[in-house]
C-alpha cells in the first residue's frame, strides 16, 4: 500500500499541470497524524494537519476540505476515510 501512495504522490507532484497552481508538496498522514507518505513537505505537522480536518468534519458533520492562505502560500487539506491529504501549493494570484 505504501508504494501505491508514494506513487500516487510522485505522480501529482511531477505530472499535474495547471497554469494556475505549482504543487510544493504532498503529505499523506492517518486520521492520527502518523505519516504515512511525504513529498517535499520540510517541516512535520502532521498532527496539527490531521487534527483540522478532524474539527472540519465535526464541524459540518462530513468531511470537509480545509484550505489554509498566506501571502503566497497555500495549504489544501482533504479527508477521505481514515486518510488525510494535504497538498501545498502557491497561492494563486488573479
Amino acid at each position: 500500500m505504501v508504494e501505491a501512495i508514494d506513487s500516487f504522490i510522485h505522480k501529482a507532484t511531477t505530472e499535474f499541470k495547471s497554469p494556475n497552481m505549482n504543487i510544493n508538496g504532498v503529505l499523506v498522514t492517518d486520521k492520527n497524524g502518523l505519516i504515512l507518505a511525504s513529498e517535499d513537505v520540510k517541516h512535520d505537522c502532521s498532527g496539527p494537519i490531521a487534527l483540522l480536518s478532524d474539527m472540519a468534519s465535526t464541524l459540518f458533520e462530513r468531511p470537509a476540505v480545509v484550505c489554509l492562505e498566506n501571502g503566497d502560500q497555500k495549504v489544501i487539506i482533504r479527508e477521505a476515510g481514515k486518510t488525510v491529504f494535504t497538498i501545498y501549493t502557491d497561492a494563486t494570484r488573479r
